[in-house]
């Protein structure tokens, strides 16, 4: 597959023609897709004539606990409001029916967020615009008429918002193409697209540390300032009081540090969050939850604790766990009964004391509790008065109604079994009164306004007074304390392929991304590896005979930047000079460096081994049959060959196991003809 194919590929959501093969006319093919997506709207309870659809329902099935602060999920139809806070006019005529029909296809193909709709209909939006000398027609939309749409885009929206809108007209685009829907085949992508700076890197093995990354690794200063906290705020606080809210997000931001968890896993962790393995070690049980938010699919994982660490996490565990033991047991009782105050011996009526009673309201505030919740309530002898069962029913709107985790039995994880839990408004810290009746999870945004504040509210750090060392404000971000213990790890000379694996990450090379240390870092450390003989390479061999200071003097003047290439690494400084033995790194180049018994890379050199075993024996099979070789070409292959071997035999590796590796298939040195591979 061509490059450009690939990025094709990766730009379109929606794959595929929605009514099987298009017609010759366009005007049937418009007339088939949006009949069949009227037939079949994916989201429950919507009209499809209406511009404003209410999609929460469809998303019930995979909203996890810490979003219970997420307002209701909507997508418009309309065009580019007036002004902020008013909604535009609906897309109109069959431009409009096209698009709906689009989402809810790409809804039923690809399971896409609300908010990922609506960065396509935004995109659409700008389309419908270049149309208007058409008067909207889709049918006749062209090329020049979506550059234009583009156009208009990178004129309106900062650089990163209009990138990844782009890609969505490109979608959309697409998704005409495939269903037949223009008179004229549009093949469209944009000319102009080219991915910011500031958005975050691809994964580039050997990127530079940027100033973007360094931004995401916060200061000891605010390390410190959590324990501080975490030794300061009292515990055991009332949950009425606004101190066990504080307590509670420190508890919380305190495991977060220790362990490196993303800010999902941490506030879905069991309650039994603290296992023992076999060997006895202490680990912490979590589920992973990064990807897309599509129906969910949960990894339940388990992660050693660091030592250093283990006494603060199991204390903090501990304390958490009990100061949400009571929220836990009200969800407990709901899930049982599917009432709440349940256990309560509630009266068939209740009078107004009664409510202030049950529900530790202040006695002015009953009615507009009642109201707020649709109670129904009527008044005698001037006291309000419910029922038991208007009451309960009325409630439940204080109350998470769902599981923590969504999923199958075995993943799913039910609110009464979480660790996060606290009683409804409690996390509000005074502006509500806290409802002992009902539980709710901690959210993502209480911890965001714990950490970081927002307009109108001071963060942690600014209600106590805390400042760096320079005076100035601390904020942090939750995700910072991963990037923090990341780069202490990389720091520690922790293995990549550890620190990949002890993160919970898919892939190795995302790990770069959490890595900040400067090159003069990294040089120092190879510098370190080659005078432990933890490095080898031709460098090595010179510094043996050095002592050991004028060893290192003369590494620290040579070595001045590290370069990743695959089988090892490279310290040729390229601000100087080119290189003259590009790609050719494992062919006696002295600048050539590799890591002793090097397990994450055992793979790469394997199949490389493997490819260059074959090239050898094809080149001898070749010379036995009179052919005609290149001694130059021989040459290099061997040399190739023994440094790779070189390598693999510090992984106790050697031609015998190379030979059944490549004999079980796991070679991929032959093309499908056998023939001896073009280098």
């Amino acid at each position: 597959m061509s490059v450009e194919r690939k990025r094709r590929r990766k730009s379109m959501s929606l794959t595929g023609s929605v009514i099987g093969k298009p017609t010759e006319s366009w005007l049937v093919n418009q007339e088939r897709l949006i009949t069949k997506s009227r037939e079949s709207i994916p989201f429950p309870g919507v009209i499809w004539e209406e511009s404003n659809w209410d999609v929460s329902v469809a998303y019930e099935h995979r909203t996890r606990g810490y979003k219970t602060d997420r307002p209701v999920q909507r997508i418009f139809f309309t065009q580019h409001a007036p002004k902020a806070r008013v909604d535009g006019a609906p897309l109109s005529g069959a431009f409009g029916e096209v698009v709906k029909s689009l989402v809810c296809a790409r809804h039923c193909q690809r399971g896409q967020t609300a908010s990922s709709h609506m960065i396509f209909i935004r995109g659409t939006r700008y389309v419908f615009d270049a149309l208007a000398h058409a008067n909207h027609d889709i049918s006749t939309l062209t090329g020049d008429d979506l550059d234009a749409a583009s156009d208009a885009l990178f004129k309106r929206e900062a650089e990163s918002s209009a990138y990844k809108v782009i890609g969505h007209i490109e979608e959309f685009a697409d998704a005409l193409d495939c269903n037949g829907i223009c008179r004229i085949r549009l093949d469209w992508r944009c000319r102009r697209k080219k991915r910011p700076e500031s958005m975050s890197h691809d994964r580039i093995e050997d990127a530079a540390p940027t100033a973007v990354a360094n931004e995401r690794l916060p200061k000891e200063e605010v390390i410190r300032a959590v324990g501080y906290l975490y030794l300061t705020i009292p515990s055991c606080a009332s949950p009425y009081d606004p101190v066990s809210a504080d307590r509670i997000m420190v508890l919380v931001a305190t495991i977060l540090v220790c362990t490196g968890l993303r800010i999902g896993e941490g506030l879905t962790l069991p309650a039994k969050a603290i296992i023992e393995a076999e060997d006895g070690s202490k680990c912490i049980r979590y589920a992973r939850l990064k990807g897309r938010g599509d129906d969910v699919i949960v990894e339940w994982r388990t992660k050693p604790l660091l030592t250093a660490t283990v006494t603060l996490v199991e204390d903090a565990v501990s304390e958490l766990e009990g100061a949400t033991r009571g929220a836990r047991e009200v969800a407990r009782l709901f899930l049982e009964s599917g009432e709440l105050l349940h256990s309560d011996s509630l009266k068939p009526e209740l009078d107004v004391n009664d409510l202030i009673k049950v529900l530790g309201l202040k006695s002015r505030s009953v009615a507009q509790f009642l109201r707020y919740r649709k109670i129904p309530f009527y008044v005698i002898g001037r006291k309000l008065h419910v029922t038991r069962g208007a009451l309960r029913e009325g409630l439940k709107s204080d109350h998470w109604l769902y599981p923590m985790i969504p999923g199958s039995p075995k993943q799913r994880l039910e609110l009464h079994d979480a660790l996060c839990v606290t009683y409804a408004h409690q996390m509000h810290r005074g502006t509500k009164t806290t409802l002992m009746h009902a539980a709710k999870p901690i959210s993502d945004q209480s911890a965001r306004d714990f950490l970081t504040g927002r307009t109108g509210t001071a963060n942690i750090f600014e209600r106590y007074q805390i400042v760096d060392d320079d005076g100035q404000k601390i904020d942090a971000k939750s995700h910072g304390f991963r990037h923090f213990l990341n780069n202490l790890l990389d720091e520690g000379g922790a293995p990549d392929l550890v620190q990949t694996k002890w993160f919970g990450r898919k892939h190795a090379a995302d790990t770069k991304a959490y890595q900040h240390l400067t090159y003069a870092q990294r040089a120092s450390r190879v510098v370190a590896g080659i005078l432990d003989g933890g490095i080898r390479g031709r460098i090595v061999d010179t510094v043996k005979v050095l002592p050991v200071e004028v060893a290192r003097t003369f590494l620290e003047a040579r070595i001045h930047a590290i370069h990743d290439v695959g089988p090892g690494m490279c310290f040729h400084d390229f601000q100087m000079v080119p290189c003259g033995r590009h790609l050719q790194c494992t062919c006696d180049c002295d600048e050539y460096i590799w890591v002793k018994e090097d397990q994450e890379r055992a793979g790469d050199l394997k199949r490389q081994a493997a490819s260059a075993y074959i090239n050898l024996r094809t080149v001898q099979k070749r010379e036995q049959n009179g052919g005609l070789v290149q001694p130059e070409w021989r040459g290099h292959l061997q040399i190739k060959y023994e440094q790779l071997m070189t390598q693999l035999s510090t992984l106790d590796f050697y031609e015998a196991d190379l030979v059944r590796y490549i004999e079980e298939g796991h070679s991929d040195g032959q093309n499908d003809s056998g023939e001896l591979e073009d280098q």
